[in-house]
């Protein structure tokens, strides 16, 4: 995507791969530079950024916490597995962790039309490329069979664990992999939130049955933490230019 084009490779994810970490930054920010050490700045830790979902017995409106990189200054190609590390607490013991990977650009070329929308709005400019799904109290990974680009979540009765609230807890997410090549001036976008629309996943249609994640019957407040310390960050697979 994007690009238009089909590719081909020697093995999967791609040899030539690069993984990049762009870091969740101030100001709803994704930055490949890391995070300082506090020890260094002399400042104090970050105030975590917020975000709260009621339950559907009281809104349909999805929130979210989004973060975008600046324009960027040249094409680039990202295809293959993708993963989030996120370091978070909740004031519940679960939750959902629902990520989406957008391209967000300045023209046409990333318009694409929602769930249950006919026409394309003038003003809608972005695309969603994929999602990651992961429920807190599935938290646990098996670390002998998972790669950096893909946690291996256990999965089994003994290892669902409740989140213990207002307690600081590292989620690694698995994102479906994509390929799709961000045009100069374009942004790449990470949305975080923690309930699907009903009627589906964004940029499908309900022709077919399309399982949804609503959240639990009650209001939840989730804390992102981004400092030297808890650098929560998404692995990117950029493939070079040839």
């Amino acid at each position: 995507m994007g690009a238009n084009e089909w590719r081909t490779g020697q093995d999967w994810p791609l040899p030539e791969t690069l993984w990049t970490k762009c870091f969740l930054s101030s100001w709803e920010r994704l930055t490949t530079q890391e995070p300082k050490p506090l020890a260094k700045t002399n400042a104090v830790a970050p105030q975590p950024d917020v975000l709260s979902q009621m339950p559907l017995t009281q809104t349909m409106k999805v929130e979210r916490l989004r973060y975008m990189t600046d324009p960027l200054p040249h094409d680039v190609l990202v295809a293959g597995p993708i993963a989030l590390t996120l370091y978070a607490a909740i004031d519940t013991t679960d939750t959902n962790w629902i990520i989406i990977l957008k391209d967000v650009g300045p023209d046409v070329s990333v318009h694409t039309a929602p769930e249950g929308e006919r026409y394309v709005p003038d003003d809608l400019k972005e695309r969603e490329l994929t999602r990651g799904w992961l429920k807190a109290s599935y938290r646990a990974v098996d670390e002998t069979r998972s790669k950096p680009w893909e946690p291996f979540h256990r999965l089994t009765r003994d290892s669902i664990a409740p989140v213990n609230p207002g307690e600081i807890v590292k989620y690694e997410i698995q994102i479906l992999a994509t390929a799709n090549e961000f045009k100069a001036g374009h942004r790449i976008c990470l949305d975080i939130t923690s309930m699907d629309v009903p009627t589906g996943t964004g940029a499908m249609t309900g022709v077919e049955y399309i399982p949804y994640h609503v959240g639990i019957s009650q209001a939840v407040v989730h804390k992102i933490y981004r400092d030297a310390e808890r650098p929560s960050h998404l692995l990117l697979p950029i493939i070079p230019k040839e």
